[in-house]
């Protein structure tokens, strides 16, 4: 198989998981919810890949802002049934709002996971809070980009400088007026110099007395003495003399 039709799959060490910030004071519910979704699961990154956790950790603030549109606050209602007769409850997403919103936000993003234990997974990624404020910003890198271009951010106005009007004169700068100096010290006198003691005449050193040579070794050099044979050895060899 070709190098360029291999499927690159990344591995758990090569995954880095970040955590981005999505404020949601003044946008719709549903804009919301779909950006933190893409973020969780990872389309916003080139090694996402279906079945690995490949998204960031999401945090979501001013949720109690969040907007809706139309009269669904009224008309969206969240349902439990606890599977017993007459235990259903019903409660509008007016309600919910500002009871929990929390849950409005967590309710939404559940619906555009994946269903199974990968989606549980991602879901406890989601961090939502319904101020401003957030406990996480150790962890905090980065922020959440838009998914979709939107306007450009206006330029701030230029500061204006008054000038003074050409008839009337410039005040003059204030100076600040300075205290007025200390007369100088006057000089202290020099102590007078200690009287310097004669430098004595180094001592002559003798010279170094020479070195005795040492005596030469003139003994003659004994040659080794034989190395001794076995007893077997010797008496094969009387052998081969017979």
């Amino acid at each position: 198989m070709n190098a360029v039709t291999k499927t690159y799959v990344p591995k758990a060490g090569e995954i880095k998981q970040q955590w981005r910030v999505i404020d949601a004071g003044g946008k719709t519910l549903g804009r919301v919810a779909s950006e933190a979704a893409a973020i969780l699961r990872g389309k916003d990154k080139a090694i996402f890949t279906p079945y690995l956790d490949t998204g960031d950790f999401v945090i979501v603030v001013n949720a109690a802002k969040i907007r809706v549109s139309s009269d669904k606050t009224e008309t969206k209602i969240y349902w439990r049934h606890s599977l017993y007769p007459g235990s259903l409850r019903l409660e509008p997403l007016g309600k919910v709002l500002k009871k929990s919103p929390r849950r409005v936000v967590e309710y939404a993003v559940w619906g555009m996971l994946p269903k199974g234990r990968l989606g549980r997974q991602m879901i406890r990624k989601l961090k939502v809070y319904a101020e401003a404020k957030h406990p996480h910003g150790a962890q905090n890198t980065e922020f959440a980009l838009p998914t979709k271009p939107g306007k450009p951010a206006k330029k701030p106005r230029p500061v204006r400088v008054v000038k003074p009007a050409a008839g009337a004169a410039a005040p003059a700068p204030a100076v600040a007026s300075k205290p007025p100096a200390a007369p100088p010290k006057p000089a202290a006198k020099p102590a007078p110099e200690a009287p310097k003691a004669k430098a004595s005449a180094p001592a002559a050193t003798p010279p170094p007395a020479p070195k005795a040579e040492a005596p030469v070794d003139t003994t003659p050099l004994t040659p080794p003495a034989p190395k001794t044979r076995s007893r077997k050895a010797q008496e094969e060899s009387k052998k081969e003399e017979k």
